[in-house]
């Protein structure tokens, strides 16, 4: 089994006239891992990072210095720790030959302050756009994107502003997620808790469906309703954190 390392990325949003944005990245087509894809800010946590913290808090801190970090190299966008909102945590498939715990952040920029500087090297091209816009570039086979990457955006698509975001995902329990790999028919599958196949790593059991579909088309996200038991990770739903 693969190591695993600790991880994060950042979402960042700005708000100008028409409506929210979103900023995407595209990874150079020759990098080992995710070649190519259009992706939020983000990397591995590096010593640099973690050197400063201790205790419980450890880890969340040095992911939330790692995404300023990777944000400012990748794009030259500047963001302090304190107003990164934790929003999600995936983890690669266990079968995976390069796995990450990723935590997931969420941020906001002025409109003023958010001239972008692609490094040219790690990144070759980027782009700001709606999260209606993203999903639909990808349906179109336009904009390669990863089921996390997906799923995030189509969570970004029920706010019509920056601010409502963040407020509301501030107040949306984080969702932590390991995804299973397994196949339905002829088609990829990554099953996630409350799939009726999640812990058998079985995508043809009958039942609840928890899951994402990868094909030619791109990614689809499933989830069946309330037979899954597990909140949809495309809704924000407010949560206690008393």
């Amino acid at each position: 089994m693969a190591d695993l390392r600790l991880a994060s990325t950042v979402l960042i949003l700005r708000q100008i006239p028409s409506g929210l944005q979103l900023l995407l990245l595209r990874r150079n087509a020759k990098l080992a891992f995710a070649g190519g894809a259009w992706v939020f800010p983000g990397g591995a946590v590096d010593s640099v990072d973690s050197d400063n913290f201790e205790g419980m808090a450890q880890e969340e801190a040095s992911a939330r210095s790692a995404a300023v970090r990777e944000c400012e190299e990748e794009c030259g966008l500047i963001l302090q720790p304190q107003q990164l909102v934790h929003f999600a945590h995936w983890t690669t498939p266990e079968n995976q030959r390069r796995r990450f715990a990723t935590w997931f952040f969420v941020a906001s920029v002025d409109q003023r302050d958010c001239e972008v500087v692609i490094d040219d090297g790690e990144i070759h091209d980027y782009q700001w756009l709606s999260p209606r816009q993203a999903l639909a570039l990808h349906r179109q086979g336009e904009l390669d994107i990863m089921p996390p990457t997906y799923i995030s955006i189509k969570l970004l698509e029920q706010f019509s502003t920056s601010e409502e975001a963040l407020q509301r995902l501030a107040l949306t329990e984080p969702y932590w997620v390991i995804p299973r790999v397994a196949r339905d028919g002829g088609a990829h599958v990554l099953l996630y808790p409350g799939d009726a196949g999640y812990e058998a790593c079985d995508a043809s059991l009958s039942g609840p469906r928890h899951r994402t579909l990868l094909s030619d088309e791109g990614v689809h996200y499933i989830h069946s309703g309330k037979d899954v038991g597990v909140a949809a990770m495309d809704k924000a739903e407010e949560a206690s954190k008393a």
